[in-house]
């Protein structure tokens, strides 16, 4: 029966129909890839692939077809193949199958969410009495309440998510939350890993991010409908783009520059990005690394980047990491040394208890603030607009945010640096119910 397919968020008709052949339980998907640029068919090979080896959510993905609605629901890849010869290289077309077994009760199994975290390790007196821990649905979820917590409905490009969150530092540390949703409905305001084909952004699978121009270190974007975090333009810069429910648009970009160096030495951005990866690719949460020198010259020492965004965050979670083994002492005390972040061009700030925030709104409708903090003790630079390390350490967390015009309940920006002390770990799986 010939129709097109969407596997694990993945639109499987762009090119062509697929044929669906099935014995009950398990069921095949037979179609052709084909792409009119190089860019294009090197990214559909990736989803492919990463639909083959997708490590993040070997519990299910949902299935959603063109037609016949009866065939709708949650499937594991079990298997498959992408056959490519050198036709198929030169014109950009290949033939692939995938393998899917049914889950039981596939139409709309249990899906739990595995919530695990702590009070983030800190400098400032922060208790987890204070902190904001919180778990995000989709809007159309159902049987997702929580005793105990406030909802609050966060509204992204096309869509919304539900927040359910508490004030007190409980509920969300250490426990099982349970939720029922339609296949069409899963990947709503999910976290994703995008590449940029030449033409347009398309959603990876798996932890394979490509080889092509199209997704090198510039060519990658993590979203969540609710923010969007590209390449920045620049050594070591990355550009945070949020989306304004009172502008109905994107807007407010900041970009910000990774540092090093503190007052007395010469404050200076990062090498360049040479490396990206992805670490983990869940609708829940995605991790992607980028790989950077400390600089090409004086010390070239590896540094790694990990940038972690959740399904209905408003900021994303940075961590900086040097490789210790690959500088002397001499060149930890150097002044040059500690790390930092900062806004690349000067936005003047006012200090919180663990960073910084905008003084001023920006101008228009939904203009907010940005927000930068960090769990380690800082030194806060309020005319540029940034936070860096007093010492030479070689591990430099921070998140990076924006407080919206009006801001109330969760979105505040208070209660979104309480949030970021919450860390939390979430892993979603299906379920027999």
């Amino acid at each position: 029966m010939p129709t097109t397919f969407h596997v694990g968020g993945i639109n499987l008709g762009r090119s062509s129909p697929q044929v669906w052949t099935s014995d009950g339980t398990r069921a095949r998907i037979r179609g052709t890839v084909r792409e009119s640029t190089a860019g294009g068919f090197a990214a559909a090979m990736y989803q492919l692939k990463g639909l083959l080896r997708n490590v993040d959510e070997r519990s299910g993905v949902p299935v959603v077809p063109s037609s016949d609605s009866s065939l709708a629901g949650f499937y594991r890849v079990v298997g498959g193949d992408v056959e490519v010869t050198p036709a198929g290289y030169r014109s950009y077309w290949a033939n692939y199958t995938l393998e899917l077994e049914a889950l039981q009760g596939r139409a709309s199994p249990q899906i739990e969410s595995r919530l695990l975290g702590a009070l983030r390790t800190n400098s400032h007196s922060i208790a987890v009495g204070t902190t904001v821990p919180w778990w995000a649905t989709p809007t159309d979820a159902t049987m997702d309440y929580v005793p105990g917590a406030t909802v609050q409905t966060r509204t992204g490009d096309g869509g919304s998510v539900k927040v359910a969150y508490t004030t007190d530092g409980t509920l969300f540390l250490d426990s099982t939350r349970t939720m029922q949703c339609g296949a069409s409905d899963y990947y709503d305001m999910c976290a994703r890993v995008e590449v940029f084909d030449g033409t347009s952004w398309r959603m990876m699978k798996g932890r394979e991010i490509g080889s092509a121009t199209a997704a090198s270190t510039t060519g990658w974007r993590l979203t969540n409908d609710l923010m969007r975090v590209v390449y920045g333009g620049g050594n070591a810069r990355l550009s945070l783009t949020h989306y304004s429910s009172a502008a109905s648009a994107w807007q407010n970009t900041k970009t910000y520059e990774l540092t090093r160096g503190i007052t007395g030495g010469t404050i200076q951005a990062l090498g360049p990005f040479t490396t990206v990866s992805i670490l983990r690719n869940a609708p829940e949460c995605v991790i992607l690394r980028l790989g950077v020198e400390q600089d090409s010259t004086t010390y070239p020492a590896q540094i790694n980047v990990d940038l972690c965004l959740r399904r209905g965050a408003m900021w994303v979670d940075a961590t900086v990491t040097r490789a210790p083994g690959q500088v002397s002492s001499t060149e930890s005390a150097s002044v040059d040394f500690p790390l930092g972040v900062r806004r690349s061009s000067t936005e003047a700030g006012t200090s919180h208890t663990s960073g910084v925030h905008a003084t001023s709104a920006d101008a228009g409708t939904g203009g907010g603030k940005y927000i930068l903090t960090s769990p380690t003790a800082t030194t806060v630079d309020t005319t540029v607009g940034g936070i860096r390390q007093g010492t030479g350490v070689n591990t430099f967390q921070f998140m990076a945010g924006y407080e919206p015009s009006g801001a109330s309940g969760a979105n505040t920006f208070t209660n979104q640096v309480y949030s970021y002390f919450a860390a939390v770990d979430e892993t979603m799986r299906m379920a027999r119910r």
